[in-house]
């Protein structure tokens, strides 16, 4: 049964997965052409002075496609089982309700943390080539904050659309607003690094939050 739920998800992400890890990969390539074009047609010594000194971050293209493979997973997983009343029946599987949601989101999160991960591999590479080991390793910290965004925009979007009273998705998606809207501010290297311990059990809240929204949709009888 188990093993069936997990190839239901990964049936149902696959072409959506394989669209963020593409994304995710066009986006490092043209952040390494980049660079490499501005280490050509500029003095390499000021490109080393804006990312050394200035901590000018070089690869603030990727900075919301964290964002966006969250809110993508979580749509194209849950929004089909609702709209066409699969979750009922899902809801109703002999693993019981929570169990098979915790399976149906630890894939969702499994695909993401694989398209971001590849996002950040890409990008500890690029300035590997270019820049000093210590560059490399500051993209680190500081794209944590945006990966942590994307979970919380993938789990919030579980929650509002597993949620069915209006007020209560309004005010759910405005909390989530905020909590992703704080994680992208700032500049500069790893200047969120002090708070991460702390803000990454943000996500603990809110896997619990959707396991009451899906308690409550079943009790409605959607």
């Amino acid at each position: 049964m188990y093993r069936s739920i997990i190839l239901k998800e990964w049936l149902k992400l696959r072409w959506f997965f394989a669209a963020c890890v593409l994304a995710h990969l066009a986006l490092c390539l043209r952040i390494f052409f980049v660079i490499g074009r501005q280490m050509r047609e500029e003095h390499a010594e000021m490109v080393w002075y804006q990312a050394i000194h200035i901590h000018t971050v070089m690869y603030q293209d990727i900075r919301f496609l964290p964002l966006f493979t969250g809110l993508l997973l979580a749509a194209a997983q849950f929004m089909p089982e609702i709209l066409g009343r699969r979750m009922r029946i899902a809801l109703h599987l002999p693993t019981g309700r929570d169990r098979m949601l915790l399976l149906c989101l630890l894939a969702g999160i499994a695909l993401y943390l694989i398209a971001t991960g590849l996002g950040v591999v890409g990008v500890f590479v690029t300035l590997r080539r270019f820049f000093p080991l210590e560059v490399a390793f500051s993209a680190l910290p500081t794209m944590a904050p945006w990966l942590l965004a994307g979970l919380l925009a993938y789990l919030g979007m579980t929650i509002v659309l597993l949620e069915g009273e209006t007020r209560r998705r309004v005010f759910l998606a405005l909390v989530f607003g905020v909590l992703v809207t704080m994680l992208f501010h700032g500049n500069g290297y790893g200047w969120l690094t002090p708070a991460l311990p702390y803000l990454v059990w943000l996500v603990v809240p809110a896997m619990l939050s959707v396991f009451e929204s899906a308690r409550r949709f079943q009790q409605r009888g959607a």
